[in-house]
């Protein structure tokens, strides 16, 4: 006969590491190097969504004196086509347009990458589609190969009353499991935050996760019972690192920092109509099939522009 041992022993587990985590020396942690852009690349699709991601450039300009480049990536064009990229350069102090590759746009995107040395990517998605007229069907072949390939942190603008300009004053980055880029992600959340801006991390337990694990643990302990705050806790634990080095980096430079674990149907974006503005920060780690699946389930779902920061960047970059 079971004497509940089992359950009580996890609860007292889970309570002791949260009361740890309390106790974090959050003084003792070392504050991030916020990373912030000096080269962009900025990339043009024909649709009206080019207004939106040539006035994020032209706020990086503004805000960090970035040079900008300036590719028109669409598809089907030939040489006998207007160059975007040389008529609407003109738009942002300093840009200059540059030629396109032959291939697909996702090609023409990778190429100027590979050839080029910038530090941020600028695009829209969907490429060469209106969002207003696709809605959360929106994510596309092109951010499809992008999330899969692309070795720079790139800025995914969507709904165009989102301006990059008004969302750094709230940036909600979201972290769905650990991975190795994730301090990199929050290195680049600072870097872009406007002054006193408000930063939240999120960590989000997904349901299919949750139960996924909560069916090995009671496989291997038939009396224990876990439900999502223990699970909570128990995530809130593992990036205990993470949390420490982001609010002492937001202490030292006069930002509002928070730490939510969550649940995934409340993580942010909650839906497209949201009218709050703010930039999504994701993490993303190289071959997690997991990863971009929930890189790209967010995408879809955010009216807000989505900073992702891929595992394919160099460690030393």
């Amino acid at each position: 006969m079971s004497t509940g041992s089992e359950p009580n022993e996890l609860d007292r587990e889970v309570d002791a590491s949260m009361r740890m985590f309390e106790k974090a020396q959050v003084g003792s942690a070392a504050s991030l190097t916020p990373i912030k852009p000096s080269r962009i690349l900025v990339v043009l699709d024909g649709s009206s969504q080019d207004d939106n991601t040539l006035a994020s450039a032209t706020f990086l300009r503004e805000e960090f004196n970035t040079e900008t480049l300036v590719l028109d990536a669409r598809d089907g064009k030939t040489g006998q086509d207007e160059d975007l990229a040389v008529t609407r350069a003109t738009e942002v102090s300093g840009a200059r347009p540059i030629q396109r590759s032959e291939g697909d746009s996702y090609d023409a995107i990778l190429a100027a990458l590979k050839e080029l040395s910038v530090d941020l990517l600028i695009l829209p998605s969907p490429f060469g589609r209106s969002f207003e007229n696709i809605g959360t069907d929106s994510a596309g072949t092109v951010m499809d190969v992008m999330l899969s390939r692309c070795p720079t942190p790139m800025i995914v603008m969507r709904r165009d009353d989102q301006q990059l300009r008004d969302c750094v004053k709230h940036i909600e980055m979201v972290v769905g499991s650990e991975c190795e880029v994730e301090a990199r992600a929050a290195a680049w959340s600072f870097g872009l935050a406007a002054e006193s801006a408000d930063v939240t991390l999120n960590l989000v337990l997904e349901k299919e996760q949750f139960e996924n694990i909560r069916s090995i643990i009671e496989a291997i302990q038939p009396e224990a019972q876990i439900d999502t705050e223990q699970f909570s806790a128990a995530l809130t634990k593992t990036h205990h690192a993470l949390h420490g080095a982001m609010a002492k980096t937001a202490s030292t430079l006069g930002m509002n920092y928070e730490l939510h674990p969550i649940a995934g149907e409340v993580a942010p974006p909650n839906s497209l109509d949201q009218t709050k503005k703010l930039l999504l920060v994701l993490p993303l780690e190289v071959d997690d099939r997991f990863g971009q699946g929930f890189v790209q389930d967010r995408i879809r779902r955010s009216p807000h522009p989505v900073l992702i920061v891929s595992g394919h960047v160099p460690k030393d970059s």
